[in-house]
């Protein structure tokens, strides 16, 4: 019998589009986007977030200015309950994907075992 994996994980896909976590994501990410504030904010935080990421991986040192800044935005984004919302329903989305890893990893965990 031969097993088309691929299939499999596009139907994972669709069905991912379907779930709670996820429409809870998108409905956030919708509010974000309508929010003029907080649009802004959460822009800027992605902005800070990517250049901080960069540097990172780069091996590059964080500036004391850059950490400072990207403290100010995350005071920001605390305070501002429709950023918190989004940064909420993605973290319920990255545990259910976290969770389906974890299955689809699991017989090569066993493998080595």
């Amino acid at each position: 019998m031969s097993v088309n994996i691929y299939d499999t994980a596009n139907q994972l896909e669709k069905e991912i589009r379907e779930t709670e976590q996820f429409v809870k994501l998108q409905e956030a990410f919708t509010a974000v986007k309508k929010d003029e504030e907080a649009s802004k904010i959460f822009e800027e935080f992605r902005s800070v977030q990517q250049v901080l990421q960069q540097k990172q991986m780069s091996g590059q040192e964080i500036t004391e200015q850059e950490a400072q800044h990207a403290q100010e935005i995350s005071g920001k984004i605390g305070q501002n309950e429709t950023i918190s919302g989004l940064l909420e329903a993605e973290k319920q989305v990255g545990q259910m994907i976290d969770d389906i890893n974890q299955v689809v990893l699991k017989p090569v965990r066993e493998l080595y075992q």
